[in-house]
């Protein structure tokens, strides 16, 4: 990198933290600080959901899935995720903003007390914080893999500026400086994403004299597949499932996005806005990606993850570099960001206050030291973990095992229980299927299984057992 492109990056982590200082004064309340005061405008609300979904794994851990099955990442992630923000736009947001409306919840599992009983709301919360701590750090390491394939920077250097920049502004602004940051790297994020599109193909074009419609005729056939060997149809079913929970509250950051919706009809916008930019984005996105294989053909696949940085560094000028940078950063720091305010909500609203009931002041509110303290927590655990990922099998391991695996199971009785067709359910079902989830989770692990069994077993078990309580209990009038 030169020093035009440090200049570029500088500016961007600039801008986010200035962003943070000045909404740090528009906070007063624990209700603005978790949720906004519950006045997130939709188009907003639309694009923090979208890109709450990205992070910088889509640039290392997702490019090599696209350098190695193709279009396959499409239908399965992509298109995944945008069917899901459809059906969850009308099955699922708008109740979580009634919700809040009704009840004046400020966590996406405030709720689960009233729905359920305590002891199932702190056995889901307990596992979501220490899945979240898993997933984030994964994509913290992401983001420092790919700050060290650019500038050589080493990986705990990489990992300590990705968690302190989201750290600073996400401590001092909460949910506002994270959703206004959302909007300004998604603006980054597409600036440098059409930038990258525009090169790599002009450079596919010059060597191969193809373009972006015809350079799959140059591609192994196996590249238009929409499953491969690893993402099988066990896989589909399996992330798909984890993708619906997650987009629909099961992730927490996403379910809170929803619950700070002025009214369910803007909740209902919000996801669909999602929905369609998870339609269209990616196949901008990854097309530098699905090309690789003819630009650098039978890389081994130790060197799949760096493909992106490969890309940028070896087609774009100086200045441009530092930009595509700062979009993955953009991509990467608004997720951790985004879902660092989530779980915080849920650890001052839902945890502390069943060991001190001085974290909630009479009128309902977490005052805001405590509340900025948890943050400062939270995202600085994330960061140590992710200093010591590699037992956790690194960015794979983390973000695609660990986290899409045992998020279904977490999700299951989370999510349908807002829904009335469920009402049956009561506290033993959704402790139940927690708990036969993750159960699975550890027996596919234990027992080496392939990734997709992983994916698709601990869900599926869930659901069995969820499903099975509402269709035999007795309705309680």
């Amino acid at each position: 990198m030169q020093t035009l492109d440090w200049i570029m990056l500088g500016l961007f982590f600039l801008t986010l933290i200035v962003i943070g200082v000045i909404t740090t004064w528009q906070v007063h309340r624990s209700k603005d600080y978790f949720v906004g005061g519950g006045k997130l405008p939709w188009w907003m609300g639309g694009i923090s959901h979208h890109v709450g979904g990205y992070s910088a794994v889509i640039f290392t851990a997702w490019a090599m899935y696209a350098y190695r099955d193709g279009f396959s990442l499409y239908i399965w992630w992509a298109l995944g995720f945008a069917v899901c923000c459809i059906v969850g736009a009308y099955l699922v947001a708008p109740r979580w903003a009634e919700l809040r409306q009704k009840q004046n919840v400020q966590s996406p599992t405030e709720y689960l007390a009233m729905r359920y009983n305590v002891a199932t709301q702190q056995v889901i919360v307990w596992s979501g914080v220490g899945l979240k701590l898993l997933d984030l750090a994964g994509k913290t390491i992401a983001m420092a893999t790919i700050l060290y394939g650019f500038a050589g920077v080493d990986l705990k250097w990489g990992i300590l500026i990705t968690g302190v920049v989201g750290l600073i502004y996400n401590t001092l602004g909460g949910f506002v400086a994270s959703t206004r940051n959302d909007v300004f790297q998604f603006l980054v994020q597409l600036t440098g994403g059409i930038l990258m599109f525009v090169f790599v193909l002009l450079a596919l074009q010059n060597q191969h004299g193809v373009t972006y419609f015809t350079m799959w005729d140059k591609l192994d056939p196996h590249q238009f597949w929409f499953l491969r060997d690893e993402c099988n149809l066990f896989f589909a079913i399996g992330f798909g499932l984890a993708i619906f929970f997650g987009c629909t509250g099961g992730n927490w950051g996403a379910g809170l996005r929803f619950l700070a919706a002025p009214t369910p009809r803007h909740a209902t916008k919000s996801a669909l806005l999602s929905g369609m930019l998870y339609l269209i984005w990616p196949l901008i996105i990854f097309a530098p990606m699905w090309a690789a294989p003819l630009l650098y053909p039978n890389l081994p696949q130790s060197e799949m993850n760096s493909v992106y940085t490969m890309l940028a560094r070896d087609f774009l000028p100086t200045g441009l570099v530092g930009v595509i940078l700062a979009s993955m950063f953009a991509a990467s720091i608004s997720t951790i960001a985004g879902d660092c305010n989530a779980v915080s909500s849920v650890i001052a609203r839902d945890i502390a206050p069943r060991f001190s009931t001085k974290v909630v002041d009479a009128d309902g509110q977490t005052p805001m030291w405590f509340a900025r303290t948890v943050a400062f927590v939270f995202t600085s655990a994330t960061i140590l973990i992710a200093l010591y990922g590699d037992m956790f099998g690194g960015i794979v391991g983390l973000v695609v095992k660990w986290f899409s695996g045992l998020l279904g199971p977490i999700s299951v009785p989370l999510v349908l229980g807002l829904l009335p067709q469920f009402d049956r359910c009561g506290p033993t079902a959704a402790i139940s299927s927690v708990l036969v989830g993750i159960a699975a989770f550890f027996c596919m692990e234990f027992t080496h299984a392939p990734l997709s069994y992983s994916l698709f077993w601990p869900v599926i078990s869930s659901l069995i057992v969820f499903f099975t309580f509402a269709l035999l209990t007795p309705r309680n009038r």
